[in-house]
């Protein structure tokens, strides 16, 4: 599995519940500004803000500022589990039963009660004063007060139901399996009762091969184009940008057109939709096609004709989870358009480069650009590989929710990337979160998600086993940073250096420890 820039933003915790242990290591580094919701934000805290609380397997006690007097961690073990007993299920999650006494009950009532006498506005009685609790029942309704005290017995147990498992938990993975209407009517009756509840835990970690015996090679393709060569793609790739279309008559469909067709594709065992071919007429650049024997195809076909033909996915395809596969087109080309590309002269270089007079100084100042950046490339190629190696290290299942965290933030990341460039209107934001487009994404990257959380898990224990510790100059360092590209991107304003800022920060420095010590004591070879 080839992972897409990894970058160190990521990173662990060191083993307390608070820490990700297992947030990703990929992502996007920090980006230009975003607008969301018409209003500016910056994008280095939006992101740090957002993977720093509700990450992958963020792992962090429940809130019980609600109540009046919270139990401590290990005395909810103790007065609710006392056996401790907790059964393994067979998908990788954990079930337990949680004793509920009348002390709980009746600290939940307090709790509750005395929330809605602060809060609540009775004819006759001040706010803070001791309204009658059947007063308050009908003033909010008796439904809704008797929820409010089953969700505040929630929130003084649920954390302690699984203290025995320590930080395995993941935090929002806890489903209640005992039926609302039977414990609402033990809350009723105020009578002792006991729930079930079920949650993802992370998998014990199992080593195929040492860490320390790792062999990484790192791909230098991506840097290793000789720079003219590298300017001479920006070049043709802007004059295919600003191609002009013109329809194409009388002929059939040649490489480099741009067409619009009607296409179907399944699997030819099974007959079941593949590879995610969109409903109704689309654009296809066949200048960009990279399926094996389609332009072929699609070259013997004029206006209005169609035809029918199988293609093998290759086993280096870039989804691992359809590579051999065996599929089946039916393909109708609707138009043909051909290109006609702009000269490539001096009136055509200030568009790749504003400042560019003539097309010399616009390679000039591309050949700059692609040596500076050689550096990070060359960095971020290392990345890659080290991610990819962690995890082909590992023997561990990973819990379906970590995969699904993981998909739905590289998915808004995504959507806010496109955001940001303008080419998503915000009615197009709102059609492309619907649940079922966001689902089909993550089925269709799955492969690198899976990678990405067993990495990040693997870095977690690297970690802890060789003691790595976050010097607190180093953290300072990479906070100093990080205000210095606030103050850029942001300029009279401050970095808002809330707890989800400094913890992002020191999680992306941690795994910058674990990355190091890799580099200075396994064998990494460029290839």
């Amino acid at each position: 599995m080839k992972v897409k820039d990894v970058r160190v933003t990521g990173g662990v915790g060191g083993g307390t519940r608070s820490a990700t242990v297992a947030r990703r290591v990929a992502g996007s580094g920090f980006r230009a500004r975003a607008r969301v919701s018409g209003k500016p934000q910056n994008q280095a805290a939006k992101e740090l803000r957002s993977g720093a609380r509700k990450d992958v397997g963020g792992v962090r006690p429940l809130d019980v500022a609600c109540c009046a007097t919270p139990l401590s961690r290990q005395a909810c073990f103790v007065l609710l589990n006392p056996e401790g007993e907790v059964e393994r299920l067979d998908n990788g999650r954990v079930r337990t039963k949680v004793f509920i006494d009348m002390y709980i009950i009746d600290k939940a009532y307090d709790s509750i009660t005395n929330y809605y006498r602060n809060n609540v506005e009775i004819p006759g009685f001040r706010k803070g004063s001791a309204i009658p609790e059947s007063m308050i029942m009908n003033q909010v309704g008796k439904e809704q007060y008797f929820l409010a005290v089953l969700e505040e017995i929630f929130k003084m147990t649920l954390e302690g139901a699984f203290a025995k498992l320590g930080d395995r938990v993941l935090s929002d993975t806890e489903t209640i399996e005992t039926p609302t209407e039977e414990m609402v009517k033990a809350v009723v009756t105020r009578k002792p009762f006991k729930y079930s509840v079920s949650a993802d835990v992370l998998p014990d970690v199992k080593w195929k091969t040492p860490y320390a015996d790792m062999k990484i090679k790192v791909d230098t393709s991506a840097y290793s184009i000789p720079d003219e060569e590298k300017v001479n793609e920006i070049f043709e790739s802007f004059r295919k940008e600003q191609a002009q279309l013109s329809i194409a008559v009388g002929r059939k469909v040649k490489r480099g057109d741009m067409c619009v067709v009607e296409a179907t594709c399944v699997k030819k065992d099974t007959g079941e939709p593949a590879l995610g071919v969109p409903e109704g007429a689309f654009r296809y650049d066949t200048d960009v096609s990279s399926l094996p024997n389609f332009v072929e195809n699609l070259e013997k076909l004029g206006v209005g004709e169609e035809t029918e033909f199988d293609v093998d996915i290759p086993q280096d395809w870039p989804d691992e989870n359809v590579r051999g596969w065996q599929v089946s087109f039916k393909v109708k080309v609707n138009e043909i358009f051909e290109k006609k590309l702009p000269e490539l002269n001096d009136a055509f270089a200030a568009q790749i480069v504003p400042t560019a007079r003539t097309l010399e100084e616009a390679r000039e100042f591309l050949l700059k650009n692609i040596a500076g950046g050689k550096e990070e490339a060359k960095l971020q190629a290392l990345q890659n590989a080290v991610t990819e190696s962690i995890a082909d290290c590992l023997d561990i299942s990973i819990p379906e929710s970590m995969v699904r965290n993981i998909g739905r933030e590289e998915y808004g990341k995504k959507l806010m990337e496109l955001q940001a460039q303008g080419t998503l209107s915000p009615e197009m934001i709102q059609k492309f979160t619907s649940e079922k487009i966001v689902s089909d994404y993550i089925e269709k990257e799955r492969g690198t998600f899976e990678m990405l959380a067993k990495a990040s898990i693997g870095i977690a224990e690297i970690l802890k086993l060789e003691k790595l510790v976050l010097s607190q100059e180093a953290f300072e360092e990479e906070l100093d940073k990080i205000r210095a590209q606030y103050a850029q991107e942001s300029p009279g304003q401050e970095l808002e250096e809330d707890e989800q800022i400094t913890q992002a920060v020191r999680e992306r420095s941690e795994t910058k420890l674990v990355f190091d010590w890799i580099q200075e004591n396994c064998s990494v070879e460029y290839v």
